[in-house]
């Protein structure tokens, strides 16, 4: 799978989606985020579930990073009222080249600090908090933003609240989807709470009904993001929706 990777890598295969993101107050789409496709030659495209763990096992998946980060910071220059989400894996935010990677893409795309977005996935296991912290205050330093993606399904997520520098928290879609339940709704709603009450944003992910739109609105999330807005689309869809 490594070779396959690398090989890909240079070959084209792999492209960027975005998924946009709104306001819950209704006044538009805020941003996008960026999902990383592999058009790969002979299997359906592949989602990163299905490839990033060997990325990380073979150490490629600096390469990968940079390659999303790259795409998306381009991207979204043509979009100058949206911000640009990108994932970030927990091995990417301990190497040492990372945050001048960073600000290197963003600078030679010619994009703000302040409208990329970095998403930290809770269920990864950062081995460093001392050097995460450390990479994580310097990109806010610069004015990038930082979320905790996916809240709620790891073991860590109120450790990393305390010790590292976010800015906002997405509640993971297996909550979203199971609001309709007590528990799922409770929870929901005590996370808004709790991200609130620490000045953060709060998305959900994952909405794909009325009925979940306007719970996730009156609970107090600030962005709503899936199906029921927009599946994953190419960057030239984004550029027609903000046109339309």
């Amino acid at each position: 799978m490594h070779s396959e990777i690398a090989n890909g890598l240079q070959r084209g295969e792999f492209c960027v989606l975005y998924q946009p993101f709104f306001a819950s107050n209704g006044t538009g789409m805020a941003g996008v985020e960026a999902l990383l496709r592999w058009n790969h030659p002979s299997r359906p495209r592949m989602g990163p579930d299905e490839f990033i763990i060997a990325a990380e096992r073979s150490g490629i998946i600096f390469d990968l990073g940079q390659f999303v980060l790259r795409e998306a910071c381009r991207d979204a220059v043509q979009w100058p009222s949206l911000s640009i989400a990108v994932n970030v894996s927990a091995l990417q935010l301990l190497d040492p080249r990372f945050v001048d990677c960073v600000q290197t893409a963003a600078q030679e795309a010619g994009l703000p600090f302040e409208r990329l977005e970095l998403e930290i996935v809770e269920s990864s296991f950062i081995k460093d908090f001392a050097i995460a912290e450390q990479a994580l205050t310097r990109l806010r330093s610069l004015g990038i933003k930082i979320a905790l993606d996916d809240f709620g399904t790891g073991y860590s997520s109120l450790t990393y609240l305390r010790r590292l520098p976010f800015d906002k928290i997405k509640i993971d879609r297996s909550f979203v989807a199971g609001v309709d339940m007590v528990q799922s709704a409770a929870i929901v709603q005590a996370v808004v709470a709790l991200g609130r009450a620490l000045g953060f944003k709060i998305t959900a992910e994952g909405v794909e009904t009325e009925e979940q739109r306007r719970f996730l609105r009156a609970c107090g999330c600030h962005y709503l993001q899936g199906y029921l807005f927009s599946k994953p689309v190419a960057g030239a869809i984004i550029g027609e929706k903000l046109a339309a």
